[in-house]
């Protein structure tokens, strides 16, 4: 008990003389909320460039034109004259859209013939491709509905109400749960955030484990049980109240609302940490010095992130990398946290911190054969 005290004590001392430790554990996250939660605080995309070549120059066409400029979605930037011209400005990306109006439209769509509006849209980038596409639709079948019940209204000597119920007989209300708005800061932030603060648990845990293979005099008679119990516990407690910081800051300072019980999103933070402890203990294990260990750990959280199934759905990949994902244990974490801050529950929330667990589990095990080897080689080279 003594010996695991003065563990203890060392591993404070350590982390007292190395204060990136507790940089990356603090920092990492919180920067990310800062630097991303002011990036996506508008919340949504609006204001997309947009030109318009109107070829018809009629009163119909110009109405067009006036939805498209009363529409949130766009910003005219331009009306331009020719298809070259249009074609150029998406070229040069002075405009991501462009609306081509024919110069038969008012013809066609006066005397019931069928008239063609030409959308295009650069797609380098798709998500102002997905916007700005769904905002052109809605608009121009919008358009199209009034028109033709106007159109019905006359000819048949009927009122535009009665015209509509024969025109478009049923009526699609869209309700979004959970984001109404469809804003990114809900998508997109909380993984980020929780990318960061895996990152960050990684390098300090990574500089803790890895100071016995450079200094492996400090603690010659020390069980490795014991070692790796020390760092467990203070890093977890470390690393409990560095998620708890980060908590506070979405739901005050981002104002993102926390629908889940605090208690379920602690515990699931707790287990996560466990397994991301666990997981650095055993992936520090290959590597016999901090630095190689940081450029190898650099290479981790892109693709855990995308495996994840965080913003591309896990169920849309193949067979072998959902495998390969089951491996992280950001996979069982961070559309969880997501759904407990949105929705207040996870289907899987069970299942998750099982496998998390399980994880942890494995990555002790499997940490603690390759931590002792690598600390017995360490002494080994110490000795004359």
């Amino acid at each position: 008990m003594k010996q695991l005290i003065s563990l203890f004590c060392l591993e404070i001392q350590e982390i007292r003389g190395d204060l990136r430790r507790l940089t990356f554990l603090f920092g990492a996250a919180l920067a990310y909320l800062i630097v991303f939660g002011m990036l996506y605080l508008p919340n949504i995309v609006t204001a997309v460039p947009c030109v318009i070549l109107d070829e018809d120059n009629s009163s119909l066409s110009r109405h067009l034109v006036q939805d498209f400029e009363a529409s949130d979605s766009y910003r005219i930037v331009a009306y331009v004259n020719t298809q070259e011209e249009m074609r150029q400005t998406l070229h040069e990306k002075t405009a991501i859209a462009a609306i081509d109006i024919p110069h038969d439209f008012a013809k066609k769509a006066g005397t019931g013939g069928y008239a063609t509006v030409l959308y295009l849209v650069n797609g380098s980038n798709i998500i102002l491709t997905n916007i700005t596409s769904s905002a052109a639709q809605d608009i121009l079948t919008d358009f199209s509905n009034h028109l033709a019940v106007h159109q019905t209204a006359l000819r048949y000597g009927m009122s535009e109400e009665t015209a509509l119920s024969y025109i478009a007989p049923v009526a699609v209300h869209l309700r979004v749960l959970y984001n109404a708005t469809q804003g990114y800061m809900l998508f997109f932030l909380l993984g980020l955030a929780m990318v960061a603060y895996q990152q960050g648990v990684l390098f300090a845990v990574g500089a803790s484990s890895l100071y016995e293979a450079e200094h492996p005099e400090n603690m010659q008679d020390a069980p490795v049980w014991a070692m790796i119990l020390s760092k467990t516990v203070i890093y977890w407690l470390l690393g409990m109240v560095s998620y708890a910081l980060v908590a506070v800051f979405v739901t005050q300072g981002l104002g993102i609302v926390l629908h889940a019980s605090p208690g379920r999103l602690a515990l699931l933070a707790g287990v996560f940490l466990l397994a991301v402890i666990g997981f650095c203990i055993f992936f520090s294990a290959f590597f016999s010095a901090e630095l190689s260990f940081v450029r190898a750990a650099i290479l981790y959280p892109v693709p855990a992130f995308i495996l994840s199934g965080y913003t591309w759905p896990a169920e849309s990949m193949g067979k072998g990398m959902q495998l390969l994902s089951q491996c992280f244990p950001l996979t069982h974490f961070s559309n969880t946290v997501r759904e407990l801050f949105l929705i207040g529950s996870s289907p899987h929330y069970g299942e998750c911190v099982g496998k998390l667990l399980l994880l942890a589990l494995l990555f002790f095990v499997a940490g603690g054969v390759l931590y002792q080897r690598r600390l017995r080689i360490s002494r080994q080279r110490m000795k004359p």
